[in-house]
């Protein structure tokens, strides 16, 4: 017997054990305790036995952990591969990756439709079937930004169909299907001691897919009305307790094709965000990264390139996954994961970037961002962007994942 096969037996023995002999009043301590915010001694056990097994796993009660990932559809070398080698093949190379965080997000930049129903002369529309989640739903993607050029493909029916995919497998979006200004509102969420308003707008799509105060579809970006979207009432303040305001993600779907550099004007756009009241600013549309600026306490993900995407063209370049390390309001520090995306003949089969490659991949990352007035410090297969705020405390790679 291994030694992992060995420790997976002493571990459920254990559990079987310690079950076995628990009082009733405390194995039926999951109902009672339904009311109130203390676990039960079963999810106490649970989160042990999840310790043991993933210690890749963030077993920090009040460190949250979100991962944001690039573009992603299902057609081209994505499709090859999966009627190749199965659904979950192009994938399968990042669940280790993913099971680290508690929160997943990526853009999904395809309609979900059980047939083509195209309503565009667009050079490229695109299409996912409802068993392409299965790619994300491997992964444990929650979420997906809806705002970018693609969403709309399939028109106002193609749109209804897949926010209905989506919700009948659980998996939240943001970003489209709604009218102005309705679609600009965010996604709201408390996890982990912490609060998150996520947004999701675009500046490129067909004039016609935008939404109006007439119609729905994908949300513009429109910075003062985008603003106005951020007001909300606080909340009844708690002696003692100062105010903390919640965590605002802007998800943009932006800049220029294949350009490892964000234009002056988006630089003032993005900053304008961050001046607002925006934590976060996420990028996409280049298909490549770009470099991170941090500004006022703000971070600026220009671009995190594709995640999965079927394109082969010499123009592509490795991508970017960021986890963003969030503690009761508080962003401490933002990690960058290379991920594999130089696809040219070979299956499209996505992964993190290993070894030299990796630290060679991060470099020119680092350099990128130091153009943009941050520094960026790599560690291994992996970089890190330590926030002000984060000085007195043990820097995230040093902490236990």
């Amino acid at each position: 017997m291994s030694f992992r096969g060995f420790k997976l037996f002493i571990t459920y023995s254990f559990a079987f054990l310690f079950l076995s002999c628990l009082p009733e009043f405390l194995k039926n301590s999951t109902s009672e305790n339904s009311e109130t915010d203390s676990p039960s001694a079963l999810t106490i056990l649970q989160d042990k036995i999840d310790a043991v097994l993933h210690p890749e796993h963030n077993h920090d009660p009040e460190l949250l952990k979100i991962l944001a990932g690039g573009d992603v559809m299902f057609n081209w070398g994505i499709r090859d591969t999966i009627q190749k080698h199965g659904e979950i093949a192009p994938v399968e190379g990042l669940k280790s990756l993913f099971g680290e965080v508690d929160f997943r997000m990526v853009n999904l930049e395809t309609p979900v439709v059980a047939s083509k129903t195209e309503e565009s002369k667009k050079a490229y529309i695109f299409t996912a079937h409802e068993k392409d989640l299965d790619s994300l739903k491997f992964l444990g993607v929650d979420m997906v930004f809806l705002g970018n050029n693609h969403s709309f493909d399939h028109g106002p029916n193609g749109m209804v169909e897949t926010l209905n995919i989506l919700k009948k497998n659980n998996i939240l979006n943001v970003g489209a299907g709604k009218k102005l200004p309705d679609v600009l509102d965010p996604l709201q969420l408390s996890l982990k001691g912490s609060d998150l308003r996520i947004h999701s707008v675009t500046a490129i799509a067909e004039q016609a897919h935008y939404a109006t105060p007439l119609k729905s579809g994908v949300a513009p970006f429109l910075l003062p009305s985008l603003q106005a979207s951020f007001f909300e009432r606080r909340p009844p303040m708690r002696r003692g307790v100062p105010y903390s305001p919640p965590v605002r993600i802007v998800s943009l779907h932006w800049g220029v094709e294949y350009s490892p550099f964000p234009t002056p004007d988006q630089r003032k756009i993005a900053r304008a965000l961050i001046d607002s009241g925006v934590k976060i600013v996420i990028g996409h549309h280049p298909h490549i990264p770009q470099g991170i600026e941090l500004y006022r306490g703000g971070v600026i993900l220009y671009s995190l390139g594709n995640l999965i995407f079927g394109s082969r063209n010499s123009y592509l370049n490795h991508n970017l996954i960021a986890i963003l390390h969030i503690r009761k309001n508080v962003l401490e520090t933002v990690e960058l994961v290379p991920i594999f995306g130089k696809f040219q003949k070979e299956d499209h089969k996505i992964r993190p970037v290993q070894g030299k490659e990796a630290k060679e991949f991060l470099h020119e990352i680092a350099v990128l961002s130091s153009e943009l007035g941050t520094k960026l410090r790599v560690e291994e297969e992996r970089a890190f962007l330590d926030l002000p705020t984060n000085s007195t405390l043990t820097p995230a790679s040093k902490r236990k994942r």
